[in-house]
C-alpha cells in the first residue's frame, strides 16, 4: 500500500470515527485498527489527532472563507456605487448568487462541513461558527458604510448589525443540518437569502436623532 492509499485509509476511518463519537471521544487507536495500520503509520503522517481533524476539515473551511471575503468585498462594492440602482434592493437580490453559490459549496463538501457544526466540540476549530459570525459582521459593516455615505442623516443599528450577522450564519447551519439534499437546501437558500437581503435593507439603518 503507497503513502498515500494509507494516508487516505486514515482519513476515511477517521471521518467515520469523528462522526460516531465527535473529535473528543474519538479513538486514534480505533481509527488505526480500522484502517488497517499502526498507530506509528498514523503519527508518520499526522502530529495528533487535531492534525488528523484538520486534514477533514481545513481545506473546504479556508475556501470558504476566502469565498465569504471575496462576497463581503463585492458587496462593499456594490453599497458604495454612485448608481442608486446599483445599490437597490432589487439589485442585491439579483447579484447575491453567488451566496447560494457559496451554499452548493458547503453541500460539496457536506462531510467537512458537517464535522465542524456538530462534532468538533474540543478541537481548535470549535469556536469556527463564532470566527464566520464575526466575518459576516465585518462584510454587513463594511458594506453599510459605504451605503451610508448615501444616506445622510441615518446611521447603522449596532444591535441589528451583530443580530444580522447572527441570523445569517444560523440560517446556513440549520439549512445543513436540518436538509441534507443539496437541490433542496439550495431552493431553500435563494429563499433565505432573499429574506435576509431584505432585512438588511429594513432593518440595519436609523435616522439620526
Amino acid at each position: 500500500m503507497s503513502d498515500n492509499e494509507t494516508r487516505q485509509k486514515l482519513i476515511d476511518s477517521a471521518k467515520k470515527e469523528f462522526f460516531e463519537n465527535g473529535f473528543a471521544k474519538a479513538s486514534l487507536r480505533k481509527i488505526c485498527t480500522n484502517a488497517g495500520v499502526t498507530t506509528g503509520a498514523l503519527y508518520f503522517f499526522f502530529k495528533n489527532k487535531d492534525d488528523l481533524f484538520s486534514a477533514i476539515v481545513a481545506p473546504p473551511l479556508l475556501k470558504l472563507k476566502e469565498m465569504l471575503i471575496e462576497h463581503n468585498r463585492e458587496d462593499e462594492e456594490y453599497m458604495g456605487s454612485p448608481d442608486e440602482q446599483t445599490r437597490s434592493v432589487e439589485n442585491q437580490l439579483s447579484t447575491h448568487k453567488e451566496a447560494v453559490t457559496m451554499v452548493g459549496y458547503l453541500y460539496d463538501n457536506y462531510d467537512a462541513f458537517l464535522l465542524l457544526l456538530t462534532k468538533s466540540q474540543g478541537s481548535v476549530y470549535e469556536n469556527c461558527v463564532d470566527e464566520f459570525v464575526a466575518l459576516m459582521e465585518e462584510g454587513f459593516r463594511s458594506g453599510a458604510e459605504a451605503l451610508l455615505k448615501n444616506l445622510p442623516g441615518c446611521r447603522i443599528d449596532e444591535y441589528m448589525l451583530h443580530w444580522l450577522a447572527h441570523m445569517d450564519i444560523e440560517m446556513f447551519i440549520h439549512l445543513l443540518t436540518h436538509v441534507p439534499e443539496k437541490e433542496k437546501g439550495l431552493a431553500y437558500a435563494e429563499k433565505m437569502i432573499g429574506a435576509m437581503v431584505k432585512m438588511w435593507f429594513d432593518l440595519l439603518f436609523v435616522k439620526d436623532e
